[in-house]
């Protein structure tokens, strides 16, 4: 049981670990399947991609900053740190599931 940090066996803990993972990961498919009806750019979608690029660093970075302050008592760098790459995971993935635009053809 503790491959789901549960502290004791048969806790109610891992169960809804459990559940709040899966429930996750349909509301994210939800997500992605809701941003396939939406047609961006090919333009567009290159800034994101290089932005996201640039953002590894950048949250990599921001991680390590968040750690320091955690290991202080300061979890607010940390806080700001995870909900801002979930956010920038959010908009990516909006991103890269969206059709490219059609170009139209240059005669």
């Amino acid at each position: 049981m503790t491959i789901f940090g549960a502290s004791e066996v048969g806790g109610l803990e891992s169960l809804l670990t459990f559940l709040g993972v899966i429930l996750a990961i349909y509301i994210f498919l939800k997500f992605c399947t809701w941003a396939k009806s939406f047609e961006l750019s090919k333009q567009f979608k290159k800034v994101f991609f290089i932005l996201t690029g640039i953002g590894l660093i950048a949250f990599n970075v921001f991680y390590s900053m968040g750690n320091k302050a955690a290991s202080q008592g300061d979890w607010s760098v940390a806080t700001l740190a995870l909900i801002s790459a979930l956010v920038w995971t959010l908009i990516f993935a909006f991103t890269l599931m969206a059709e490219t635009k059609a170009e139209p053809d240059a005669e």
